[in-house]
């Protein structure tokens, strides 16, 4: 008796374990992406336009006070870091993966990671992940803060 209650307790315990490690309740991965709802359709009118290098998008679309902080802890305008990136030679093409998103009535975020071809400096294009903090602003929704984390190598940059 006492070895199948030892031995029950150790499953069980065992089993905690595997759950917690695998993104279980009380897991540190979040769950699966199921990305929905409006400021996923933002996330992904925000790719498309980048992709054809749409600037009229991007100045309705960045609030005029947003600010972009890159991995280095830059804290940049993030309409002049927009403009930039939509005007480089040779142009910039943008593929997300992963997008998670979350909103309320009247703010939301989303995460995502990227990869951003068409430089010469890395080959297979840079990549990392993005975070965006929305806001509306009367019935359109406007990108008030973002996260750009760079994926480079130490000494790389």
């Amino acid at each position: 008796m006492k070895r199948s209650l030892v031995f029950t307790l150790f499953v069980v315990a065992f089993a905690g374990t595997l759950l917690a490690q695998g993104g279980g309740a009380g897991g540190i991965f979040a769950p699966p992406a199921t990305p929905a709802g409006p400021i996923a359709e933002e996330v992904n009118a925000l790719v498309t336009a980048f992709n054809n290098r749409d600037a009229a998008y991007f100045q309705r679309v960045i609030a005029p006070d947003a600010v972009w902080y890159d991995e280095d802890g830059h804290a940049l305008r993030a309409s002049v870091w927009v403009t930039r990136l939509l005007s480089a030679t040779p142009a910039r093409k943008l593929t997300i993966s992963n997008l998670r998103v979350g909103n309320w009535d009247t703010a939301g975020w989303a995460g995502f990671n990227f990869v951003m071809e068409g430089t010469d400096k890395v080959a297979g294009g840079v990549k990392g992940t993005n975070t965006l903090v929305y806001r509306r602003n009367g019935n359109a929704w406007q990108v008030a803060n973002i996260h750009g984390a760079v994926d480079i190598k130490i000494g790389a940059h």
